[in-house]
């Protein structure tokens, strides 16, 4: 496996004060990122992480339609992280079942034990301040309805997929950004392709999604 380099860090912190400003509306939160990714240390002994078979059977397609720059920070990236399924406290529900069996995530900067897979998978990067990573969702997966208290940001590389933010409901296609406030409800319904994103968590790193069931 490749070691993790500042190199990458570079490279993300360059593309977030773009971000910035681009949208007025993610100054504040690209803000935070690039001042934590400051403070982010890479692992030098990083060991090789584990895989999952959504990864396996999307990965490659995914990777090839991926789009712009995130896409490209995902590509210099992917070969370090391991993939994990979340929510185990809700296996043994049918739409939860059916959702982990379609469904991976990859650290890339996070805590030395990541909190949502119970250390299954660790980051090459090491921060407290900011959760960064991958979201792979195959084709016809329902993410249902769910909250947590860190503020995100997805980018959007491959795949069109429905959205819910609040009480609406939208469809974002490759390029997409999009920003989750603290607390917002949100859900992913993919089509018939799978859904390739980068992902930033800019405070409370530490949070554990709730599934909304009302």
């Amino acid at each position: 496996m490749t070691a993790p380099t500042t190199r990458f860090l570079d490279d993300l912190r360059a593309f977030a004060d773009a971000e910035g400003v681009r949208d007025a509306k993610l100054a504040r939160p690209m803000g935070l990122l690039s001042d934590a990714l400051g403070r982010v240390v890479p692992v030098a002994d990083h060991p090789d992480q584990p895989s999952q078979p959504v990864v396996d059977t999307n990965l490659a397609a995914a990777l090839d339609a991926a789009v712009g720059t995130p896409g490209d920070l995902i590509r210099a990236v992917v070969d370090l992280v391991g993939w994990a399924i979340p929510y185990p406290e809700y296996a043994g529900e049918p739409d939860m079942d059916a959702m982990r069996a379609n469904y991976a995530y990859a650290p890339i900067i996070g805590a030395a034990e990541d909190a949502i897979s119970a250390g299954a998978v660790s980051a090459p990067y090491l921060s407290d301040e900011v959760f960064v990573g991958l979201v792979l969702q195959g084709p016809g997966c329902d993410y249902p309805s769910h909250v947590h208290k860190s503020e995100e940001v997805f980018w959007v590389t491959a795949g069109t997929a429905d959205w819910q933010k609040g009480d609406e409901w939208r469809v974002d296609e490759p390029g997409a950004v999009i920003h989750h406030p603290s607390g917002t409800r949100h859900a992913t319904v993919t089509r018939d392709e799978p859904l390739l994103m980068l992902f930033a968590w800019v405070s409370d790193a530490d949070s554990i999604p709730v599934i909304v069931r009302h």
